[in-house]
């Protein structure tokens, strides 16, 4: 478990951890089960900065900053993705055009929109929901959103098929085990119940029932499931959270 924590750190954030790990492919293809987990201690890493900032700053630049400290610690890993399959959904082209415009590297104009309305919706609905919580279930939102971010993205592991034959990065999430991510959507569960009950759990339902929808546009638009479309998801599933939970908050349900 320890080398697979390790292995996720050192492909999904910037902290320099100087380990090599043996076959690095297989050990992703065995190692799902503990992305959950992985991701739930990158967010207690977040969460204890973001405590930290409380002391320094008004709640509201507190959770801004720390969004910022979420894309300085990760590099945009996500975001990228989120910009790329946004820059190719959105250009009402053919597949085959589609998946080039995702495949380049520039950013267009639909990707800049999309992470400033992802960001812009995030931080807004987190000063939205802090007055219903105190600072013990601010600082524990952020370590559940920094959690879902893998949560949403090991949905999509399942039965995943990649368009075309040349698979490139994505073999890695090919011919994953179904128990494997079961164990990872347990794991967010148990978490989010513990920390907001009901309403949590409700909000993470939402994030399964949006990714059936997502993966099937995904796959009648490009036939399979590229990286892009998998980060992007990962980045849309804390918001999809954020969103039903800070419904259920306003409404006192």
């Amino acid at each position: 478990m320890l080398n697979s924590l390790i292995l996720f750190s050192q492909f999904f954030t910037k902290l320099n951890i100087p380990i090599p790990i043996d076959d690095p492919t297989n050990k992703f293809k065995t190692s799902i089960q503990y992305i959950t987990l992985f991701s739930f201690l990158l967010g207690c890493i977040e969460g204890v900065i973001f405590w930290g900032f409380t002391y320094l700053f008004p709640l509201w630049f507190a959770w801004i900053l720390y969004w910022i400290t979420d894309g300085l610690l990760t590099g945009g890993f996500h975001l990228d993705a989120l910009a790329d399959t946004a820059d190719g959904f959105f250009s009402s082209r053919t597949s085959d055009k589609i998946f080039a415009i995702m495949k380049d590297s520039r950013l267009g104009t639909m990707g800049s929109l999309a992470l400033l309305y992802y960001y812009a919706l995030v931080i807004g609905l987190g000063i939205i929901i802090s007055p219903y919580f105190n600072l013990l279930h601010m600082v524990l939102l952020t370590i559940c959103l920094t959690m879902l971010t893998k949560t949403g993205l090991s949905l999509l592991f399942y039965k995943m098929v990649y368009p075309g034959n040349n698979h490139g990065l994505s073999d890695i999430w090919l011919g994953i085990k179904t128990w494997r991510i079961v164990i990872a959507q347990l794991f967010s569960i148990i978490v989010i119940t513990i920390c907001f009950s009901w309403q949590g759990l409700v909000s993470y339902i939402f994030i399964p029932l949006i990714a059936v929808l997502y993966r099937h546009k995904v796959i009648k638009v490009l036939g399979g499931t590229p990286g892009d479309t998998l980060g992007a998801f990962a980045t849309l599933s804390p918001l999809i959270f954020l969103v039903v939970l800070t419904i259920l908050m306003r409404f006192g349900l």
